[in-house]
């Protein structure tokens, strides 16, 4: 995905210019040549968010099908042994 990229200055000056282009693409911030940030529409963010769930969920599936799967309790046992490490 190719979308606008502005610098940090640019952004910080020209603020409601980078909501409105974000409402049509992505638009990546950058300090010093280097990506630090993307602004995003709601609604992109919504479809990221939809596939990041579809992904985590299919993962999950294949883990229990597999007989790779945690159950809440050990889930809880597993989670509490890191925070005691």
């Amino acid at each position: 995905m190719t979308n606008k990229t502005i610098p940090a200055t640019k952004a910080k000056t020209a603020f409601a210019e980078l909501i409105d282009a974000a409402r049509k693409e992505p638009v990546t911030i950058t300090r010093n040549k280097r990506a630090v940030a993307v602004v995003l529409s709601p609604e992109e963010y919504e479809r990221f968010e939809a596939l990041d769930d579809a992904f985590w969920g299919e993962c999950a599936k294949r883990a229990e099908s597999e007989g790779e799967f945690l159950g809440p309790e050990e889930s809880i046992r597993f989670l509490n042994s890191l925070g005691s490490a």
